[in-house]
């Protein structure tokens, strides 16, 4: 059996060192922040899932390799039918054709908007405009948040904003030079300051479940193969926000499969129960997409089919759903 073959890696502490502390964000926040060091890494990231069986991520990435001097910019979109891929895309972009915005979150490729945020004046809402197309393919989109959003700093110390938790999403996809209207629930956030050093850690798990009223954000950071440190935040919609300890949480990974020459879990379970929250989630594998982050890392998409329910006081809700997650490994 490969040392990969251990059931344990993918699981989370109760006795973990690290407690992930949200606070409330602003818009500059989205904004384009860079960093100190030379070699380090920021992204926004966004994704639907439609009720017409699509669904799509999109991102633009920086990666700064030697700084000032070699920067890649990727801008990344795809498409999926059903939980399968149909098509995945990238646009790369000379650094000098990125122009990002430092007071807002404004992403110009090739002198286009492709992200523009803004808080509508009336409403108070977070509003996004998404504009990718890359050849054949592309997502015309309008997020609208209906939840609050949220920063804190990760092991490594950089910063994960999770400007829209939850946000319904209306617009136009563009598959194989077909127009389709959709409309959908979706998500964004925004890492920046992700050095180097980050990859110490071995990888992390996160994903998100949405109910008629909570949007639940998750994740489990691996400092080591049997150390896994959770996090999870829980939006109420058109609300605020609450934050649970690592020892009232509980996140399994299993059924092992190979792929692309790891053994990658195909189900999981997380649990947490505090005195206002108890929640049980039982997360089936759909599909996986696999693909290389800088040649070295390994990245996994998955569809999962999310069956359970969250009790937030006497309030509880069920759901049967399927949700967009992600698996990466640094080694």
């Amino acid at each position: 059996m490969s040392e990969d073959s251990t059931e344990n890696i993918y699981t989370s502490s109760k006795k973990s060192p690290f407690t992930f502390h949200p606070k409330d964000i602003s818009l500059k926040d989205d904004a384009f922040h860079g960093s100190k060091a030379s070699r380090f890494t920021e992204w926004w990231y966004f994704d639907t899932v439609f009720d017409n069986g699509y669904s799509t991520q999109m991102s633009v990435r920086v990666l700064s390799i030697i700084k000032n001097r070699l920067v890649l910019v990727p801008q990344r979109l795809d498409i999926y039918k059903d939980g399968w891929l149909v098509k995945h895309s990238i646009k790369r972009c000379p650094y000098k054709k990125f122009e990002p915005s430092t007071e807002k979150p404004l992403v110009k490729i090739f002198g286009k908007t492709v992200i523009e945020g803004r808080i509508d004046k009336d409403t108070g809402r977070w509003i996004y405009d998404l504009d990718f197309e890359i050849g054949d393919y592309g997502a015309k989109l309008r997020f609208e948040g209906v939840t609050k959003g949220w920063k804190g700093q990760n092991l490594g110390n950089d910063w994960w904003a999770v400007a829209l938790p939850g946000a319904n999403v209306k617009g136009i996809l563009k598959v194989n030079n077909k127009k389709i209207d959709v409309k959908g629930v979706g998500y964004h956030d925004h890492n920046w300051d992700v050095r180097y050093s980050a990859s110490k850690n071995h990888g992390w798990f996160w994903g998100k479940i949405n109910t008629e009223s909570y949007n639940i954000t998750w994740a489990t950071i691996y400092k080591t193969r049997d150390l896994g440190q959770p996090i999870l935040v829980i939006n109420e919609k058109n609300g605020g926000y609450i934050n649970i300890k690592p020892e009232n949480i509980d996140f399994l990974g299993k059924d092992l499969k190979l792929n692309h020459k790891k053994e990658i879990p195909h189900y999981f379970n997380l649990k947490a129960k505090d005195e206002k929250v108890d929640l049980d989630f039982n997360m089936k594998v759909i599909d996986v997409h696999h693909s290389k982050i800088m040649s070295t890392m390994n990245y996994w998409r998955y569809h999962v089919l999310c069956d359970g329910y969250i009790k937030v006081n006497s309030k509880k809700e069920t759901i049967k759903e399927t949700y967009i997650a992600e698996l990466l490994r640094f080694r």
